[in-house]
């Protein structure tokens, strides 16, 4: 069921986004090499903790760790461990916060080496078919032409779209309908009304949109040729003429 949210609900999702901000924050100053990945899920629970909010990824069907770190052709769901972050590495945080039972959930990716071109390229691809999708999401438009929108940008870079994942309602509840896949055709789906508030993600490839899930962990989606991956997320209130992006 989709779920039209309240102006109270919309003011406690916002409150929730103000301290997912907080947490990029944090991350994006402490996310140097040398640095493992269970100090900064450590750092992110701890951020999050002290606002009296909780990480709402955090045994959620099992997940063992506090946010999702995923590192080069780990393209979602990394699950951090001692790895020490290496000066190529492009690393994408997901990040959810749940605060009085309100929910934000977005994701951002680093590169810590700009001149690593691969790296670079991929990641404003990504970015760029998040954003051109997010102009289109106002309420008339349809869920069909978001998806269509990031698929159309991804292949324009000549970059795969994951198809099995994607992006979804959230806010009353980590996991909302409905279902924002990357690919799809436009004025299809779900028709956009005011106040949806929506987590927009594209996912995206090197050569091909293979993958397999970790046998070690059950979670986490890596490209099967091991190839660069890249995945940014905002969260989007949905409005008339121009959508409020709640992670910005």
């Amino acid at each position: 069921m989709i779920i039209i949210k309240s102006e109270y609900d919309v003011q406690q999702i916002k409150k929730a986004a103000e301290i997912w901000k907080k947490v990029r924050t944090a991350l994006i100053k402490n996310c140097r090499v040398g640095v493992s990945l269970n100090d900064l899920d450590g750092m992110a629970r701890d951020i999050i903790a002290k606002n009296d909010a909780t990480c709402s990824f955090y045994q959620y069907n099992g997940f063992s760790k506090h946010i999702c770190i995923s590192i080069n052709d780990q393209i979602i769901h990394g699950i951090p461990n001692d790895y020490q972050i290496k000066e190529n590495d492009l690393i994408t945080f997901d990040v959810g916060v749940t605060y009085n039972n309100h929910v934000c959930d977005a994701a951002f990716t680093i590169n810590m080496n700009p001149d690593n071109q691969d790296n670079e390229n991929i990641s404003k691809a990504t970015y760029e078919a998040l954003m051109n999708a997010i102009k289109i999401a106002k309420a008339g438009n349809y869920i069909g032409d978001i998806s269509n929108e990031i698929e159309r940008t991804a292949n324009q870079y000549g970059y795969e779209v994951i198809r099995d994942y994607g992006g979804h309602g959230c806010g009353n509840k980590i996991h909302e309908a409905p279902l924002i896949l990357n690919y799809g055709k436009q004025h299809t789906g779900t028709k956009l009304v005011n106040n949806m508030t929506l987590c927009i993600e594209p996912m995206l490839f090197t050569k091909n949109n293979k993958y397999y899930i970790d046998k070690k962990n059950n979670w986490t989606v890596i490209a099967s040729n091991h190839k660069q991956t890249c995945h940014w997320e905002h969260m989007i209130l949905i409005k008339d003429d121009t959508p409020e992006i709640l992670t910005l």
